[in-house]
């Protein structure tokens, strides 16, 4: 897969080149505050999958202390751009769906994370995952699958 992405207002731009990982929904306070909405749809990428512009136009915080998410925003209209995390070798890259020109290359989502968070139920029948630790066992467990997938030209 590669696309270009972009942020809400087309500030920040930025180019995605491989296969995604999985996507999920993410129903946490961060979430819920960064995203201005009631969760959030991220389709995640190893890190090295995402090209990001080279004057580096998006602002980085992390909302909690590591192991925790490096969001960036756009600085022109504050919404979310793209979103690191590094554990070890691993490096993974977290882009909001919204942000895909086109979305049909995407997976379904496959679960809802922070389910306990939520401000409000959703009615589908992905598995909602409630807890901290439950929630990170998760999307880990999607991450370390496609890392010891075969790949499909092998």
């Amino acid at each position: 897969m590669k696309q270009d992405c972009a942020c809400l207002c087309g500030a920040t731009r930025f180019a995605v080149n491989g296969e995604p990982i999985g996507r999920f929904f993410c129903h946490c306070t961060i979430c819920q505050t960064v995203y201005r909405k009631p969760f959030a749809d991220a389709t995640f990428f190893w890190a090295g999958s995402i090209a990001l512009p080279d004057r580096r136009a998006i602002e980085f915080r992390r909302y909690r202390r590591p192991p925790a998410l490096k969001r960036g925003l756009c600085p022109h209209c504050r919404n979310p751009a793209v979103a690191f995390m590094a554990s070890g070798p691993l490096r993974v890259g977290f882009v909001p769906s919204q942000n895909f020109k086109n979305s049909a290359g995407l997976p379904e989502p496959a679960c809802h994370i922070f389910y306990e968070r939520r401000v409000a139920d959703v009615e589908d029948s992905i598995p909602k995952i409630s807890g901290y630790w439950s929630s990170e066992a998760y999307v880990t467990r999607m991450i370390l699958g496609a890392l010891f997938q075969p790949k499909a030209d092998a």
